[in-house]
């Protein structure tokens, strides 16, 4: 199994200020439950061995799939427009049974034909919220920060993918896992039902490369490097309570 865990201080310092921010203000804490619909884009799956030769499988058709997940976080009181949070969600890329043009360098002539090809891959997302905007509409005596709360958000997010071997390497029954630093982006609307229960639905869009390292006796004593970049776009829903 490997890891691939790369953090900037930037993000490590924003996750401090995330955790101790509340300490020192008046907040509106809220925390989301949520699911919906993954639609991802195709994508190109490169395999390196560790021998030199490296196998670029293009356009690779991803299924559809769901999401599931949970955030927390806080709007402040003195700047109602603006927010910080904590998002962990759920989702699978799916690369089903399919043949796809494969180009194979590095060993010999360049060569081009058609592969098969099934790869999958579980993905927990764990999304740092640094900036949070919000529209407060709607307000009144009850509504104090909007009854109506139109709602942008953006920052860093680690993504931890993990998947057994594919067909074509052998030993079988390996596991790689792979954790990464890409980028979350939504924008959403919120409407209370009450002062503190509402529903919302948002728009989402996730960015991350996965690199998964396996041992290839197929190719003697050398070790294979799947890599991919997946860029998902998401149709969720879900309940916010509210803790002002």
């Amino acid at each position: 199994m490997t890891r691939h865990l790369r953090i900037s201080p930037l993000l490590i310092e924003l996750l401090i200020l995330l955790l101790v921010a509340p300490l020192n203000v008046s907040a509106e804490f809220y925390a989301d439950v949520y699911g919906g619909a993954v639609f991802t884009n195709k994508t190109d799956l490169t395999i390196t061995s560790s021998l030199g030769s490296t196998v670029t499988n293009q356009s690779l058709k991803v299924n559809n799939s769901w999401t599931a997940g949970s955030r927390a976080g806080y709007w402040l009181d003195g700047l109602d427009w603006l927010g910080l949070g904590l998002d962990v969600f759920f989702f699978h890329v799916k690369a089903p049974s399919q043949l796809v043009p494969s180009t194979m360098t590095g060993l010999g002539p360049t060569t081009t034909t058609l592969a098969p090809v099934d790869y999958s891959l579980p993905v927990m997302g764990i999304g740092f919220d640094v900036l949070r905007l919000r529209a407060p509409l709607l307000r009144s005596e009850e509504f104090t920060h909007g009854r109506l709360q139109p709602y942008l958000s953006a920052g860093p997010a680690l993504f931890v993918t993990w998947a057994g071997t594919a067909r074509n390497f052998q030993p079988q029954n390996q596991h790689g896992t792979d954790v990464a630093l890409g980028a979350k982006a939504e924008g959403g609307v919120t409407f209370l039902l009450t002062k503190s229960i509402g529903l919302f639905t948002e728009y989402r869009f996730t960015h991350f490369t996965s690199k998964l390292n396996y041992q290839d006796a197929t190719l003697g004593p050398a070790t294979g490097a799947f890599k991919a970049t997946w860029d998902s776009h998401q149709i969720i829903g879900g309940i916010t309570f509210r803790f002002p």
